[in-house]
């Protein structure tokens, strides 16, 4: 098969937050390889502020990163259909990568993605969310709408894989799995006692660590009233809830006045830039994710691995994929499963260093460069017009005897 010489690559780059750890990750991976020709196409205003439940959708102290051999064009705006059709004609690829997360951005990508297929490109998109997260009949058709754009997928899990296939109905061999990738947090060598130091927390406490956007499907509810029930029995566990809530947090703030839980959970409400993720995930003895419902992989477990953390996961989307051990796979909403595995988890430091061996062991097999090689191949195939082979992920999960990670 003839390979493919060049690629134009769609998504977002820091300081823009989108999906600018993975496209990072990815673009830089690609760029070491130094047989492919790639320039990026991104945004240089992403959304409208009022828009973003999250904030500012930049990050304030975020810089684009440098790359020796990618062409970077920041031009997209949100509110300049002018800009999306000129960056749709500039694109030099053969095969455009599209990365697509948000109905928010549909008018945009179908722009640049008709442009592409008028004239003659291959479309390759990785669907990060197979479904949006929120929103109801038409946001969700907008979502739809794009993927009629691209002529192969990619997905994280085969869980994103069967979701999308029940969407679209599609010949199955389009679409590919790739891990999401690990993401690599900027780390300054703290010590555990030093992280906590730096948060305010007892060394000799027990901690879950929640992280990341504080959204509905995130079900940190689910997780507060399985706490309850472990705080209540372990005087020394601590929950850590760390992200900018998308929404109001009374609810939350009602819940944990309920359980009686506020001198138990500790509180950092807000944008966590890249230059302090560390000291949480350091001071952590488990992360948790919670999610009621997802069709994605999920960046937090992506970052979470590195650090040799503990996972405890919700059996949804491509969270699974995360843990060796099935015992740490809760049904999602179930806070007395989720309950008994944090209790197990957090109680015992032989489980926990099993368990972050698992995660340094996921890291290891989830590497940018293995995925760079196995999507140029993705980028061949689209070119040629052909299936790209299956993806084989290693290692294989443990089979279930006993406690969590034993």
């Amino acid at each position: 098969m003839a390979r493919c010489r060049s690629v134009s690559v769609i998504g977002s780059l820091p300081p823009v937050k989108g999906v600018s750890a993975y496209t990072t990750g990815l673009l830089d991976a690609l760029d070491r390889r130094g047989d492919l020709e790639v320039d990026f196409v991104g945004f240089r205003s992403i959304y409208p502020r009022w828009f973003y439940p999250g904030g500012d959708p930049d990050e304030p102290s975020g810089r684009p990163p440098l790359f020796l051999g990618v062409k970077l064009r920041a031009t997209l705006r949100w509110y300049n259909p002018f800009s999306w059709a000129w960056a749709g004609l500039r694109m030099r690829g053969e095969v455009v990568h599209a990365q697509w997360w948000s109905y928010a951005l549909a008018p945009v990508y179908a722009t640049l993605l008709g442009i592409a297929r008028l004239r003659g490109k291959r479309v390759v998109m990785t669907a990060h969310n197979v479904q949006p997260h929120e929103g109801g009949f038409l946001q969700r058709l907008a979502h739809r709408a794009v993927f009629r754009f691209a002529h192969s997928y990619v997905v994280h899990s085969e869980a994103n894989k069967a979701a999308l296939l029940r969407m679209l109905r599609c010949d199955p061999a389009r679409i590919s799995v790739l891990p999401h990738g690990v993401l690599e947090t900027p780390r300054s060598g703290l010590s555990r006692r030093e992280a906590r130091l730096k948060l305010g927390i007892d060394a000799n406490a027990r901690v879950a660590l929640c992280f990341g956007n504080i959204r509905p499907y995130k079900g940190v509810d689910v997780l507060l009233r399985a706490f309850a029930e472990v705080a209540r029995e372990d005087p020394g566990a601590l929950l850590i809830i760390a992200g900018q809530p998308w929404g109001d947090w009374a609810p939350y703030q009602r819940l944990i006045d309920e359980l009686n839980l506020n001198d138990r959970v500790l509180l950092r409400l807000e944008y966590i830039a890249a230059n302090e993720i560390e000291q949480y995930f350091v001071a952590a003895d488990a992360v948790v994710l919670p999610y009621t419902h997802f069709d994605a992989q999920s960046g937090v477990g992506m970052r979470a691995l590195p650090f040799g953390r503990p996972l405890i996961v919700t059996n949804t989307g491509g969270l699974p994929d995360l843990v060796l051990d099935r015992r740490a796979v809760v049904p999602p909403g179930d806070a007395v499963a989720l309950a008994g595995v944090l209790r197990q988890v957090l109680g015992d430091q032989a489980l926990r260093d099993r368990m972050a061996v698992d995660s340094l062991a996921l890291a290891a097999s989830m590497g940018w460069d293995a995925i760079a090689e196995r999507t140029v191949e993705i980028y061949a195939a689209a070119r040629a017009g052909v299936p790209a082979a299956a993806w084989t992920q290693e290692p294989e999960p443990r089979a279930a005897t006993g406690a969590p990670g034993s």
